[in-house]
């Protein structure tokens, strides 16, 4: 770096006043951040680094490897032949590049024009451009690019059935649409989906996220126990109590590697609601919550659906309540005060069938091969219709009870 660049840095700081005008992105971009002079790395901490749909990588020069990333950003100086090499390299090694520099000057935009760059910033301009930049990359990339939807089943009360309820419709997804399905268990504590599945885990959750950026398609399929169209990653017992427990923001990019691997994914969230795992949740299309027919199951579920609210932005996302051990007409509580006091109208039930129940959990029996099935099956294809996008009626048009009353939210 010569002395007139090495003042340019010093006496010029990458920074604004103005705020980072956001918008939501169609796909996850992976951004490398080329940065010769260190001027972006305040700008990319505090705008770029904290947005989930991006993954961010800083260098000062460029790796020998970046196939991995979708877009490189450069931050060019005020050497012509430097920057020339620099865009040469990157534009055999990358289809999109945006160009950032201080001052626009004719060198500059000479370059830009022939390395037929996506777009070109100055540096005041990036709080309000870089977005609609980024955005149009990302539109680009998406129309290549298939993200499946996710559906995640969680308990609203601890043993509500999230995992039996995981395992019967993995099964009868692979049976309806004969389509390829990934399933994550995302209880850190046991692995009832593996034992339900009858599948042997060999790769757990903990391992996949020490090989991230190593983890392609090949790899991802490599990593997951299967058996015909029903791929598990699952986790080792009690991986939390380990002191390298995983954060939200690997299981986040983990997710986002086996979306893109599969066309369906489908979440076992077996212990509730947790800080750990609100990024699969906040992927998610669709989220079945489990409870039954109970004053501390209601509660719990009226709590734990405030906590979710609060926690996961749940615009555009399907709700829908599954009761399980469903007793028709027993009890004080009735479909109606549950739909009132959750606030909810996608409802479904489960008839209780607890041997059933027990000989597919404990001994991983498919459902099919299970006396009296036939009621349970045709309840929880409606479940996976309605997953899947096709929404069926199922409409209850019973009195609320006193319940309703008694439990509703203020």
């Amino acid at each position: 770096m010569n002395d007139q660049s090495a003042s340019h840095v010093i006496d010029h700081p990458a920074k604004s006043s103005k705020p980072v005008i956001r918008q939501p992105l169609k796909t996850r971009l992976r951004v490398l951040i080329v940065d010769p002079y260190g001027e972006l790395a305040s700008f990319t901490d505090t705008a770029l680094i904290q947005d989930r749909m991006l993954e961010i990588t800083q260098s000062p020069f460029l790796p020998a490897d970046s196939s991995v990333f979708h877009l490189a950003l450069i931050h060019l100086g005020t050497t012509k032949s430097e920057n020339s090499q620099l865009l040469e390299q990157l534009s055999t090694a990358l289809p999109h590049r945006i160009i950032v520099c201080r001052d626009l000057t004719s060198d500059i935009a000479k370059l830009a024009v022939q390395f037929k760059v996506d777009d070109l910033l100055t540096l005041s301009d990036l709080p309000e451009s870089i977005y609609p930049a980024l955005s149009l990359v990302a539109d680009a990339i998406s129309e290549n690019v298939t993200t499946a939807p996710q559906t995640t089943v969680i308990n609203g009360k601890a043993g509500s059935g999230a995992t039996f309820i995981t395992c019967c419709m993995s099964e009868i997804y692979t049976d309806m649409l004969n389509k390829e399905l990934a399933l994550i268990d995302a209880d850190f504590n046991y692995g009832s989906l593996a034992h339900g599945l009858r599948l042997k885990n060999d790769y757990s959750i903990d391992k996949a996220v020490n090989e991230l950026e190593k983890l392609d398609e090949a790899a991802v399929r490599s990593m997951m126990a299967h058996k015909e169209n029903i791929h598990l990653i699952a986790n080792a017992p009690f991986s939390r109590l380990k002191p390298t427990g995983r954060t939200p923001e690997q299981l986040d990019k983990l997710c986002w590697k086996i979306r893109q691997t599969f066309p369906e994914v489908l979440v076992d969230m077996s212990k509730g609601l947790e800080y750990q795992t609100l990024p699969l949740l906040s992927q998610s299309a669709t989220i079945l919550v489990v409870m039954q027919l109970s004053v501390a199951g209601l509660r719990e579920t009226q709590a734990m659906l405030k906590e979710l609210k609060n926690n996961v932005d749940m615009h555009g996302k399907r709700l829908a309540i599954i009761v399980n051990r469903y007793v028709a007409g027993k009890g004080e509580i009735q479909l109606p005060d549950v739909k009132s006091v959750l606030g909810v109208t996608d409802m479904f039930t489960i008839s209780n069938n607890f041997e059933l129940a027990k000989l597919r959990t404990d001994l991983g029996k498919p459902l099919e091969s299970l006396a009296n099935h036939k009621q349970i099956e045709k309840e929880m294809r409606a479940i996976v219709h309605f997953a899947t996008g096709n929404i069926m009626d199922n409409s209850n048009n019973k009195k609320a009870g006193f319940l309703s009353r008694l439990l509703r939210s203020k």
